[in-house]
């Protein structure tokens, strides 16, 4: 089983929506089940890597081609919403979410 993950931001050391994220896909991992996170660039250093290692859980950043607020368009992300048996989105009113309830079949 494989369940996607995703958050406009992420921050794994910080409380709420990033860190719940975190602990989630970090314990479904302890226990055999995929549960990688696909996120933005949002809120931390354009610097970090497009795809790291965070204890076990695998980290996903895309970049976001415009930004409405705190609506980031990150389209790259479009055609990796796929394989998955479980798409996870955290928070609600971003591309992420609505990206994975439109397109996700």
């Amino acid at each position: 089983m494989k369940i996607l993950r995703t958050i406009e931001t992420f921050l794994p050391y910080i409380c709420g929506p990033a860190n719940q994220a975190f602990q989630i896909s970090h314990r479904l991992e302890e226990k055999g089940i995929a549960s990688p996170v696909f996120t933005t660039y949002s809120d931390v250093s354009p610097d970090l890597p497009k795809s790291e290692k965070i204890g076990r859980v695998s980290v996903h950043r895309f970049r976001s081609q415009f930004k409405i607020m705190r609506y980031l368009v990150s389209a790259g992300m479009l055609s990796q919403l796929k394989n998955f048996d479980i798409l996870h989105s955290h928070n609600y009113r971003n591309f992420q979410t609505d990206s994975g309830f439109f397109l996700r079949s």
